[in-house]
């Protein structure tokens, strides 16, 4: 039973929730047949309408990305002139299409893509992506174009993703992607759901770069018919997503998305990045998708009662993610810091603090066992500067230290990347002669290489997270051997700075804390 508190913040919510501009849209079922889900994310074929030859159109590229991608079922280009699309055949309509065909993609003039969904539904196709713009987001003529879209739709019973969408991408059961975006996407547990196309794939592909693959991308566009409700209803139930990003200009229906994010938090976290939280952005919004702003201030305390994480960014968003899936949940909310650098220790404790994490002092056990093997002028104190430490031992015993006898429930391990640094720079130098210091160096190489393993090894040994911080020359060190690229392989999330770390681990402690307060309940 809701708290009277929470109904006031729906009731609020659905006074200021985004409207449209003069479309009405009628969002369809609360609880949609998942099968009808199957054809839109795991099509058998795939019917593309308006392909096209010529590179500089969208039915190129678009069309290009699927077959390139990869997609194991039955690709038939429609293009009333016929010929052929680079060896495959194009028909001329889909009715000379081969059956089944489960999906879509309509490429099209935006007047000729009623009829277009007409001849869908007489060919058994159930679900739609229309790609085509030039419907709400351009105004009064477009929001009527768009009307009588969904008017035939509904007619004919296909339901369709947009318009005004650049796509949706499927890692599971082959690739299917079925997007503007040219990056090579990979399959992996993290669901992206975006009002805007262009940072749904900006989100994506920085989720790739560090390894983390996409199970499934939409770009909602408009939302005339499937909206941001229905996909994260069907996200909550598929097991090939493990955490769901959003990028919300508004929501057509607060109380059904408000609920339906509360239910899945209980067992994968919702990361949203809200756009248009400022009267501008506002503007901004309503000329992309067609809807109007309302209050951020309601929408973010709704958010806090469904345990929505908020990001402030989309690199947050991943840093988020990435420690939600790399590291074992935070239990409580203590955290010791190792530090390379005494400068980093000071002002990562001041963000726990800030950030409302504990940085205790040590107890007298972990000092006595540091004191055995650290240098007699360390600082005794949390966090535990090690002052360049000599050997990689030092560093994985600190962290053991302060695991078995210093109670902590998160470790911060800063400055991380110098030695290989160092080393590379002495193999590279034009001073000293061709492999004199051949030996030394790799010993420094292979010695960081194997800290990180061994971290690894402890992450799993105490089941609590250690959060890897590599400083920028880390991040940039070019060749195989970068250790961020290493870590990454081995499913760890490293960041470049302890804002980045102690951002994330706040944001999924407390995340991890109201989940645990409900299953109590």
């Amino acid at each position: 039973m809701f708290s009277f508190r929470w109904r006031i913040f729906y009731a609020e919510l659905l006074v200021h929730v985004y409207t449209d501009t003069g479309v009405r849209r009628e969002t369809g079922n609360a609880a949609m047949d998942k099968s009808f889900f199957m054809t839109l994310f795991e099509p058998r074929a795939i019917a593309f309408i308006g392909a096209s030859t010529n590179p500089a159109k969208w039915g190129f590229n678009i069309m290009h990305h699927i077959v390139r991608a990869g997609y194991a079922g039955g690709i038939y280009p429609v293009n009333p002139q016929g010929g052929t699309w680079f060896g495959m055949d194009m028909y001329k309509s889909l009715s000379g299409v081969p059956k089944p065909v489960d999906l879509a993609v309509i490429v099209l003039p935006k007047e000729l893509v009623s009829g277009a969904l007409r001849e869908c539904a007489g060919a058994g196709i159930r679900s739609a992506v229309i790609i085509t713009a030039g419907f709400s987001e351009t105004g009064a003529d477009g929001a009527a174009l768009e009307k009588e879209l969904i008017a035939s739709a509904r007619e004919v019973g296909v339901r369709i993703v947009g318009p005004n969408t650049m796509g949706v991408f499927s890692a599971y059961p082959s690739p299917l992607q079925a997007v503007m975006a040219s990056s090579e996407f990979a399959p992996g547990p993290v669901a992206v759901v975006s009002q805007s196309g262009n940072l749904g794939t900006s989100i994506s592909y920085r989720f790739l770069r560090r390894g983390i693959g996409i199970s499934r991308l939409v770009s909602s566009g408009n939302e005339a018919d499937l909206t941001v409700e229905d996909y994260l209803e069907y996200l909550e139930t598929d097991d090939r997503t493990r955490v769901i990003c959003l990028y919300i200009e508004g929501v057509r229906q607060g109380r059904r998305f408000m609920e339906t994010a509360r239910r899945i938090s209980a067992s994968k976290p919702v990361i949203l990045l809200k756009g248009g939280t400022g009267k501008t952005g506002a503007g901004a919004a309503m000329s992309h998708t067609g809807a109007m702003a309302g209050s951020f201030s309601v929408f973010r305390s709704m958010c806090a009662q469904a345990n929505i994480i908020l990001a402030d960014s989309i690199d947050e968003m991943v840093d988020i993610a990435g420690l939600y899936l790399s590291q074992p949940e935070m239990a409580g909310n203590s955290v010791g810091i190792v530090t390379q650098g005494g400068g980093w220790g000071v002002i990562s404790a001041d963000l726990c603090e800030a950030a409302g994490l504990d940085v205790p002092p040590l107890k007298s056990r972990a000092v006595e066992i540091l004191d055995s093997f650290l240098p007699p002028f360390w600082s005794r104190r949390n966090p535990v500067d090690l002052v360049a430490p000599g050997r990689v031992s030092m560093i994985t015993d600190s962290i053991a230290a302060l695991m078995e006898h210093a109670d902590m429930d998160a470790i911060l391990l800063l400055g991380l990347g110098y030695m290989t640094v160092r080393a590379r720079r002495w193999l590279n130098s034009p001073v000293i002669p061709g492999g004199a210091l051949e030996g030394p160096a790799r010993r420094m190489i292979d010695g960081e290489m194997e800290l990180l393993d061994l971290v690894v090894r402890q992450i799993k040994e105490f089941g609590k997270p250690i959060i890897p911080v590599i400083d920028l020359v880390g991040f940039d060190d070019p060749g195989e051997g970068n250790i961020v690229a290493h870590l990454d392989r081995l499913g760890i999330m490293a960041y470049s700075s302890p804002e980045q770390a102690i951002t994330a681990l706040a944001k999924i402690r407390e995340y991890y804390r109201k989940r645990r307060v409900r299953i109590k309940e």
